[in-house]
């Protein structure tokens, strides 16, 4: 029956078809919100973009605008399976929603077991670790060996865990290759972003029109009016290991001007064996680590911020991981 058919056998949801019509009736939503769903999921087919302008003028970007994604909302597995359920299937939402959790289930189970997962035309899931770093196999002092365990080194330890935690990693294969997105992605401007582009073509129009004296007059007035409030980010970077905080792909130095929700990328590449933190305002930032490099983003709050980065702690790891299948 094979690896997946044990598994859903042993975790099936619904298992009846009885118990399918019940979860059906329980998962059963208002009418009116049903059509208030379906019309989210009609409402655009398209990526709907918005416009941020870089106010650095310290930075060579300055002044230059960069698109953003606008998502429009998060759906979870009951909501795909109320999408799934409108695109002409015999299968009602319930049974829809059941196989979905059960999978959910089986590629966790499965990854746990050391197999990949490959979900056709989305990504391929599998488990790695993120390694402590010992210094040595055995120790005689402490008569001591590196286990294959998850935990973490005391200080002066030599050897110990070899795993201090295991993380989810997954990459686009197939109709989800950006080579693929590239192809069938369609965009669009939100209205909010159209109507900047418009009024900046209008007034464009205006002041070709007036005279160069009232032109330059009028651009310095509305420039003025219009600046947008900037925030300063503080940047405060240690550790023996090195960091570069970016915006749209240009470096930033400490007391940058910013504008609140401008998307700000560091990349951290610490001493071998330790491990990097990052905080914005006093809250940790999510950091991935890719052959030896973390990085991380986050959008500027409204507010002057101080961001800290501390390339390696004494918490010492090393990234297990081989790398992805390639599909």
């Amino acid at each position: 029956m094979g690896l997946f058919g044990d598994c859903i056998g042993k975790r099936r949801t619904f298992a009846t078809a009885i118990e399918r019509q019940k979860a059906v009736r329980r998962l059963d939503v208002p009418k009116a919100q049903k059509q208030i769903k379906h019309q989210l999921f009609k409402k655009s087919i398209m990526i709907e973009l918005y416009l941020t302008q870089n106010n650095n003028s310290k930075n060579e970007a300055y002044g230059k605008h960069y698109p953003r994604v606008s998502y429009k909302q998060t759906l979870n597995i009951h909501d795909m399976a109320v999408h799934m359920a409108e695109h002409n299937t015999p299968f009602s939402e319930g049974t829809i929603e059941g196989i979905l959790r059960d999978f959910v289930k089986c590629t966790r189970e499965q990854t746990l077991m050391g197999n990949t997962v490959k979900v056709d035309n989305l990504a391929i899931f599998k488990v790695s670790v993120v390694g402590n770093g010992c210094t040595e196999l055995y120790d005689t002092a402490t008569d001591k060996t590196i286990t294959a365990s998850i935990g973490t080194l005391a200080k002066n330890d030599k050897t110990g865990p070899a795993v201090q935690s295991l993380k989810l990693l997954a990459q686009a294969t197939g109709e989800y290759t950006r080579e693929e997105l590239n192809k069938d992605g369609k965009l669009g401007w939100t209205d909010k972003a159209a109507a900047e582009i418009a009024a900046a073509k209008a007034a464009a129009n205006s002041g070709s029109q007036s005279s160069p004296q009232s032109g330059s007059q009028n651009g310095s007035q509305s420039g003025s009016q219009n600046q947008p409030t900037t925030y300063a980010l503080s940047i405060s970077i240690s550790g023996s290991g090195s960091a570069s905080v970016t915006k749209d792909g240009n470096a930033m130095t400490s007391g940058a001007s910013l504008s609140e929700d401008d998307e700000v990328a560091i990349s951290i590449t610490p001493a071998e064996g330790l491990v990097p933190t990052a905080t914005i305002n006093g809250s940790s930032i999510e950091l991935t680590e890719n052959s030896g490099v973390y990085t991380g983003n986050f959008a500027m709050p409204g507010q002057a911020s101080s961001l800290v980065i501390n390339t390696g702690s004494t918490s010492g790891n090393d990234d297990g991981d081989d790398g992805l299948d390639k599909d």
